[in-house]
């Protein structure tokens, strides 16, 4: 996996990680665009809103046995770094595997569409976190030096996702 490098702990290692990797299978889907998936999330209002910064009311209704439930995502800023490198892995290698980014998951291919506006958008907001990460609510959760360097990850990511 390409993003193997950056993929486990700051990025791809929160609840929301799992969160967002849970959408991505309820989806039962081989082919989805980012777009489909800003607007399932919530991240456009919220991206069109432009401030990451403070989280945001973002989340998808999941199916279970017992009906729907409501999943909240609670900090924006990491998952959308987290979709950012999940949308760089299938650029990179055509798709991404949902079981290579959690071990519990059954191998499942998606390929997702990401149009460069899009992408464009990923990485503008990456951009603004690599600026100032520590006025981002996740500062409050996470020590200053990882926030750091979750922002070295997160700029790596955004100049590869051209």
């Amino acid at each position: 996996m390409y993003i193997s490098k950056w993929w486990g702990d700051l990025i791809g290692g929160s609840d929301d990680s799992l969160a967002l990797i849970d959408y991505l299978e309820q989806l039962d889907l081989t082919h989805v665009t980012l777009y489909q998936i800003l607007m399932d999330l919530g991240f456009d209002v919220l991206l069109s809103e432009g401030d990451l910064k403070n989280g945001g009311q973002i989340g998808f209704d999941r199916r279970s046995a017992s009906g729907m439930f409501r999943v909240e995502i609670d900090i924006a800023c990491s998952a959308l770094i987290d979709l950012a490198a999940i949308v760089l892995e299938c650029r990179k290698s055509g798709y991404v595997d949902l079981h290579d980014l959690d071990k519990s998951r059954n191998p499942c291919k998606l390929y997702i569409d990401a149009s460069e506006e899009k992408r464009n958008l990923l990485r503008d907001e990456l951009n603004k976190f690599t600026c100032n990460p520590l006025s981002y609510d996740l500062a409050k959760l996470v020590p200053a030096d990882d926030m750091r360097e979750l922002a070295e990850k997160a700029k790596m990511i955004a100049d590869e996702l051209i």
